[in-house]
């Protein structure tokens, strides 16, 4: 008795835009991919289309996409809407995730921390049968000493495809690429040793003194990393615009004073350092200053004896208020979980849910899901380093930020979930800033980090940097001193 051949349909079920149908025809007919796109531009769709056709032509018997813990079910929804193939999802105990493993199917989501935890099991999969292998927001696997990227690595040849995805594979500084391109092709592009990268480009900005030599370097880079990659902006698309408006505060009296004996005590430090010391270690001094963005925020971050309101606070209810009243949504971002949960009980009159690190993928997807769909909730308070990635909260088209961190792509695409495809209305940005404090140079640092992730990518045609990132004589401004 002759069995029966199971068939599948491989083609997809949502039509794909113009930009998408040129990057799924580079993405299905090469083995190694980076696909870069700006955050907004659905890359998810490109890359499910392009392994379907992959699937179908037998290049591949299936397809692992990594991701963060909680963007599994965003893969499963996107794996669901634009293909008519079933995903596997891989969660739960470890025993759970065993038996998940054993069955048949073409796609399989998994997040970073199972492929450490799961190494054996992970390995088995690929090695059963013609696998791609998908890392999604590929910019974790940055550091090459991590214990991720080292167990990422090791996978890497037991696969038939690679494609690494995100919109800021240089997430803080150039270095950050180099991991993910061995990922791809073992050092073909880049070298085969991170210390040899770093001797051969110098892009970490230490000590830097000639900076045409620098920009000469960053060049380099760029021109290889454009000859295998896909890199396209929102220009492509007919977004609505992106409206930055900035609100300045004045400091409570006690927040002031907080704030100035921080500042004192950091500005102290700093003029008895070298310069060279300082470039050297640079984001160590950036974690410092954090202390100075919390006072700015929310001094009860630092001193629970802290009895005023925040001078930012009041700020933000008059700005909820007219957001409300004209019927619309918004997201609050701050990067202090404290804050969140502060504010989630200050807003409770209008609905607000939140996001942060410490929630189970059960409640993320419940808030998520009642706030693009419930008209009474208004707003969502969220830790852009548990929510900048991989959502669509179109709902919304107003984005306020409290505070900011100097982490690039926790700015960049954190303001993304609301600007991308889908959202028909103009996007208001709001910055709160508190009137001479280290909020006024937070934009400063973060777009000199752009400016060399841009021009790194493509986007820009010149570096526009006039001087080292953040030497000493930054600090001492940002802090009020003199430059020595």
């Amino acid at each position: 008795m002759m069995k029966t051949k199971i068939t599948f349909d491989y083609t997809p079920k949502t039509k794909p835009l113009n930009h998408q149908i040129e990057a799924i025809d580079y993405v299905s007919s090469h083995d190694i991919v980076p696909l870069f796109d700006e955050q907004g531009l659905g890359k998810s769709k490109i890359v499910i289309d392009a392994l379907c056709r992959n699937l179908e032509a037998e290049v591949i018997g299936g397809a692992l996409i990594i991701c963060k813990k909680s963007l599994l079910y965003m893969w499963k929804r996107e794996v669901e809407k634009h293909s008519n193939l079933f995903p596997i999802v891989i969660n739960g105990t470890k025993k759970t995730r065993g038996r998940t493993l054993l069955r048949s199917g073409h796609f399989y989501i998994g997040n970073y921390e199972t492929v450490v935890e799961n190494y054996d099991l992970i390995e088995l999969l690929l090695k059963s049968r013609k696998m791609a292998l998908v890392l999604d927001e590929s910019q974790i696997i940055k550091n090459p000493e991590a214990k991720v990227t080292r167990t990422i690595l090791r996978l890497r040849d037991l696969v038939e495809k690679r494609i690494i995805i995100t919109g800021t594979p240089i997430a803080n500084k150039p270095d950050d690429i180099w991991s993910q391109f061995f990922f791809l092709d073992g050092g073909r592009l880049l070298g085969v040793g991170y210390p040899s990268f770093k001797k051969q480009f110098k892009l970490n900005l230490k000590g830097v003194q000639d900076l045409s030599q620098f920009e000469a370097n960053l060049k380099t880079l760029r021109e290889k990393i454009a000859s295998i990659s896909i890199r396209r902006t929102k220009d492509v698309l007919e977004l609505p615009e992106k409206i930055f408006t900035q609100i300045t505060v004045k400091l409570a009296e006690k927040q002031r004073e907080i704030y100035d004996l921080a500042r004192e005590e950091m500005l102290c430090e700093i003029t008895n350092i070298s310069g060279e010391i300082i470039q050297e270690e640079i984001e160590n001094y950036l974690v410092k200053l954090l202390r100075l963005t919390q006072i700015a925020s929310n001094p009860r971050l630092i001193d629970d004896t802290y009895d005023e309101t925040p001078a930012k606070f009041p700020a933000l209810d008059g700005l909820l208020s007219n957001i409300i009243e004209k019927g619309e949504k918004a997201i609050v971002w701050t990067s202090f979980v404290d804050n969140v949960r502060a504010l989630k009980h200050r807003y409770n009159g209008y609905g607000a849910r939140t996001l942060f690190g410490e929630m189970s993928i059960i409640e993320r997807e419940t808030v998520i899901t009642k706030f693009l769909k419930d008209d009474l909730c208004r707003v969502l308070v969220a830790n852009p380093s548990a929510a900048k990635e991989g959502l669509t909260l179109t709902s919304a088209n107003n984005a306020i930020y409290l505070d900011r961190n100097f982490k690039m792509d926790d700015y960049l695409q954190s303001q993304d979930r609301i600007h991308r495809i889908g959202q028909t209305r103009p996007c208001s940005i709001f910055k709160l800033i508190a009137d001479n404090t280290i909020d006024e140079y937070t934009d400063e640092i973060l777009e000199k980090k752009e400016a060399i992730s841009k021009y790194t990518l493509g986007d820009t045609k010149n570096l526009k940097q006039n001087r080292s990132f953040l030497s000493k004589e930054d600090l001492l401004r940002i802090l009020g001193g003199k430059s020595s």
